[in-house]
């Protein structure tokens, strides 16, 4: 539903443990969909940039194994590798307008 690319550039400036500065919400920064991201430990909460009657979109999501395994990792100092990621609708929690 919603993808991003993950750059070596991004992992060098993501900070650990942060949830609007880690590489995930930094690629998402260049995305043609998505204003704003913030991503938890379990679920990321992305802000669409489409609006619906003037109110934001958010869609909250819950992680596949392979965005948990890259969180983890990178929140544990362990390596990371630049990668692409995608947002899958079989995984979309919720959807509401603010």
């Amino acid at each position: 539903m919603i993808t991003t690319t993950i750059t070596k550039k991004m992992i060098k400036d993501g900070k650990a443990k942060d949830n609007q500065f880690c590489p995930i919400a930094l690629s998402l920064r260049n995305s043609e969909k998505v204003a704003h991201a913030t991503i938890f430990d379990n679920f990321s909460s992305l802000f669409l940039k489409k609006k619906i009657n003037g109110k934001t979109i958010v869609l909250n999501f819950l992680h596949s194994d392979e965005i948990l395994s890259f969180i983890n990792n990178f929140d544990e100092g362990k390596e990371v590798k630049p990668q692409t990621i995608t947002f899958k609708r079989n995984l979309l929690d919720r959807k509401q307008l603010l």
